[in-house]
């Protein structure tokens, strides 16, 4: 029998709590000061905290949500351009769909540090153009760190957890570009992970996995087919390519 972790993880826990609240009591009787009750409640209030947590979680404010929101990147497009407003950095970015020289989408588990599943990578032939806001907060007008020497084609990343509107690129690019992938609707809706089946046994009831897990997608959804030569585009055609 598997026992969950969690549950051993709160039985440390009330252990040491309980150990905590009787040091307490003994601190208290012997009269040995106010400063190591307090540094021992402290501790105990530590201990309430991690566990209340780990059970119950943390309830995010309607206001803090909505500043959440208010942070992530928008997209907003027009025949000739997307632009991607990016709130944080106080900046915008316009791509021309001209420039566009091609369009990836991956699909995968959200990794340590990362909230998204799914991402386009656009390739664009062109600098993307920087417009800065009119007024910009002091900490986004320092530059301290040289700006890193880019190489290969510039590409620009839009995921489903920093852009807040991230459904709607799949509509303007079979809107505003042709030759699109018209399977990349479906891939949106992909979820990846092994697929089991019941095998009975006698009496038993197991389950086999019959096919490897798979953890991740990689899809061309738009492609100039422009013989450049960058070596990530190369590499995102021949990865795609390849799964054809």
């Amino acid at each position: 029998m598997k026992i969950n972790p969690i549950i051993i993880f709160n039985s440390f826990l009330f252990l040491f709590f309980a150990g905590g609240l009787w040091l307490d009591y003994f601190l208290f009787k012997i009269k040995i000061g106010y400063l190591p009750i307090i540094i021992v409640s402290g501790i105990l209030i530590i201990i309430l905290y991690i566990m209340y947590t780990i059970n119950f979680g943390i309830s995010i404010t309607e206001k803090t949500a909505k500043k959440i929101d208010d942070s992530k990147k928008k997209l907003n497009y027009t025949e000739e351009k997307i632009t991607i407003d990016i709130p944080i950095l106080e900046e915008k970015t316009v791509v021309f769909w001209k420039h566009i020289e091609a369009i990836f989408l991956l699909n995968k588990p959200p990794l340590d540090g990362e909230y998204h599943n799914f991402e386009y990578l656009i390739i664009s032939n062109s600098e993307p153009i920087v417009i800065k806001y009119d007024v910009q907060s002091w900490y986004n007008k320092i530059s301290i760190l040289p700006k890193p020497k880019k190489k290969g084609l510039p590409i620009i990343k839009i995921n489903d957890y920093s852009n807040i509107d991230f459904y709607t690129f799949n509509e303007a690019i079979n809107k505003y570009l042709v030759k699109v992938n018209p399977e990349t609707s479906s891939y949106l809706k992909l979820k990846f992970g092994n697929k089991i089946q019941n095998i009975k046994s006698e009496n038993t009831t197991k389950k086999n996995i019959d096919e490897q897990l798979k953890t991740f997608g990689f899809y061309k959804i738009f492609d100039r087919e422009n013989n450049l030569n960058d070596y990530n585009l190369n590499t995102f055609r021949k990865e795609t390519d390849n799964k054809n």
